[in-house]
């Protein structure tokens, strides 16, 4: 009788076992470069002869490189023979960095990837991702520089304003793992299509409100506009990582590029929606047919641009209904209990009962995605990923208190300065200026210095820029306080999106890889919309029933300030521990390295 064995491939091992594994391999290729080294390093004293005289092919006295014939000593025959053995292992064991990153040769990481028919197809593919990003930091501004004339146009309150921008981040944030699930499922570039064009339809109906005068109908029609957005985004990040190689150059400038649409996309969707009102208010809508237009073409771009031969759920996964329906219940109510509480006040029963149910919804969520799914939406284990949770914390923090400037900058300039749409937006036009310099110091960044010191960074300035904000005094000049923090809040915003995808990447399991760029979306897009919910309660209980106004602005910059402060503590945090660790390892290795020497 045959003995039959249960086998595992090597992805489906559990992460600690590949670890282990990995690591006593990469031992074992340091002890044999160290044996070749002293092999080497002994012949060269020996024969007082230059270590590319030989090898020769033992007993014979012709050399190999030179063709001479000449003495070889017998003493040098085994060694000579060990040198040969090795020499094709030494190249292998060269080909990799002290970094433990494959190593990728200067054509690989400039190479357009075979999947692509040329040129064209892949500056296409690109395009539809930068794109897509800055779409998602358009949508967030579009109604900031013309807050004032959508809550007059639309029939709602000043405190309802807030939820003009929250609605657009709650629908991109709560589900873009559901939406990344479907697109391994039925295909990505479909999920990613279809996204598109939820995303031009509901757009159109924002503008359609108009005729509504319902601000009700408006914020619903923004959520469906960000949803749209998350079934695009992740899918098109989750092809990125697919196509390009983990750690090249390419892959790193992409990313870059990609975060560079933040600043300009957040600074160019204000600007455009104060042009569209600048002679008539009547026409703010079209702020958004303009923005269905522009997604209607990526849609088109990423049609023809995106290959069709991508491998549709590789790994068999099937869609997790239950927990999906957890997790979205848990983070819609817990959102809109905090966007609601400046409305209505946390003395009102409704919204207390709510929190404990999203709350309940949350906590089950998690319970059954860790011990009761079979294809749970986020990686099993991600509990005891002290790494991976410390990075989507450090996120959340930082692109909250960002977030809450976002808002309550155009309030300031609005309500305060009392600037026009136009002027509110075009003045931080600064954002454009310096996103692009920090674009391109992180894409020369990013290849040299390890992406927790960059996360570090991209935190420091959201605090820095938090901090100006909350001193700026009302008739100080733009160019003192406001002018510094347009340097500071774009290093946070390009820095952090690449530098916490590679570091995801990273702590995820090898099947999970590819969702890493996800799993940041959600924390950047469910923090900007949850916290200028927190905002709006630090700004109403100051502000003195509306009667101090710049108290009350000062309420949410100082809850922005601690948010984004917490923020460097927990990447400073996680920087120490990475060079720590990192200087461990190499201390480890380099003993284990002359130990072996000394044995040889």
């Amino acid at each position: 009788m045959e003995n039959h064995q249960d086998t595992a491939t090597y992805e489906e091992l559990p992460k600690s076992l590949i670890d282990t594994i990995d690591q006593q391999l990469e031992l074992h290729l340091k002890k044999i470069k160290a044996q070749l080294t002293s092999i080497r390093d002994s012949v060269s004293e020996n024969s007082n002869e230059d270590i590319y005289d030989l090898p020769r092919k033992p007993g014979n006295n012709k050399n190999i490189l030179t063709g001479k014939n000449d003495t070889m000593p017998k003493d040098q025959n085994l060694v000579c023979q060990n040198i040969m053995q090795f020499a094709s292992f030494e190249s292998s064991l060269s080909a990799t960095p002290p970094d433990n990153k494959p190593f990728i040769t200067e054509s690989q990481n400039l190479r357009r990837p075979d999947i692509f028919k040329n040129r064209f197809q892949e500056f296409g593919f690109v395009l539809v991702g930068v794109i897509g990003q800055f779409l998602s930091q358009v949508g967030l501004t579009q109604v900031l520089s013309t807050m004032n004339i959508l809550a007059e146009e639309l029939h709602t309150t000043k405190m309802r304003q807030p939820w003009l921008m929250a609605a657009f981040p709650l629908g991109l944030g709560c589900t873009i793992l559901i939406s990344g699930r479907l697109g391994d499922i039925f295909g990505l570039k479909k999920v990613l299509l279809l996204g598109y064009i939820i995303t031009t339809i509901w757009t159109l109906i924002c503008g359609f409100s108009s005729y509504a005068h319902s601000d009700d109908l408006f914020i619903v029609s923004r959520t469906f506009q960000g949803l749209g957005l998350a079934c695009a985004l992740p899918n098109m990040f989750e092809l990125i990582g697919i196509i390009y190689k983990p750690h090249c150059f390419k892959k790193n400038m992409i990313f870059c590029i990609i975060g560079a649409m933040s600043p300009i996309g957040a600074t160019l969707g204000g600007i455009f929606a104060g042009l569209s009102v600048k002679y008539n208010i009547k026409n703010w809508p079209w702020s958004f047919y303009s923005f269905a237009i522009v997604a209607f073409l990526n849609g088109i771009i990423a049609w023809f641009c995106i290959p069709n031969d991508i491998e549709k759920n590789p790994q068999g996964l099937k869609m997790d209904w239950i927990g999906s329906a957890l997790g979205l219940f848990g983070l819609v109510v817990l959102n809109f209990v905090f966007n609601q509480t400046p409305i209505d006040g946390w003395s009102s029963a409704y919204l207390i009962v709510l929190l404990v149910v999203s709350v309940v919804a949350l906590i089950l969520f998690v319970i059954y995605e860790l011990t009761m799914a079979n294809f749970p939406l986020i990686p099993k284990g991600i509990h005891s990923n002290y790494r991976l949770i410390l990075i989507l914390l450090t996120l959340f923090c930082g692109w909250g208190g960002f977030a809450i400037w976002t808002f309550y900058y155009f309030a300031f300039q609005l309500n305060l300065r009392h600037y026009s749409p136009l002027w509110a937006s075009s003045s931080n036009f600064v954002l454009i200026i310096s996103g692009t310099i920090y674009t391109i110091i992180c894409c020369l960044a990013v290849q040299r210095m390890k992406p927790p010191i960059l996360l570090f960074f991209s935190m420091l300035g959201f605090l820095g820029g938090n901090i100006l904000f909350a001193v700026t005094p009302i008739h100080q000049t733009f160019f003192r306080n406001m002018f510094g923090s347009m340097f500071l809040f774009p290093l946070g915003m390009v820095f952090s999106f690449p530098s916490a995808s590679m570091m995801t990447a990273e702590t995820l399991p090898t099947h999970y890889k590819s969702m890493a760029g996800s799993l940041v979306n959600v924390a950047i897009n469910y923090a900007t919309s949850i916290c200028v919910g927190m905002a709006g309660s630090a700004n109403v209980n100051h502000n003195n029933h509306g009667q101090d106004l710049l108290h009350g602005f000062r309420a949410a910059s100082y809850l922005a300030i601690g948010l984004s402060g917490f923020s460097v503590f927990l990447s400073g945090l996680y920087m120490i521990g990475s060079i720590w660790t990192d200087r461990n390892q190499k201390m480890k290795e380099n003993k284990l390295i002359n130990t072996d020497s000394e044995s040889v």
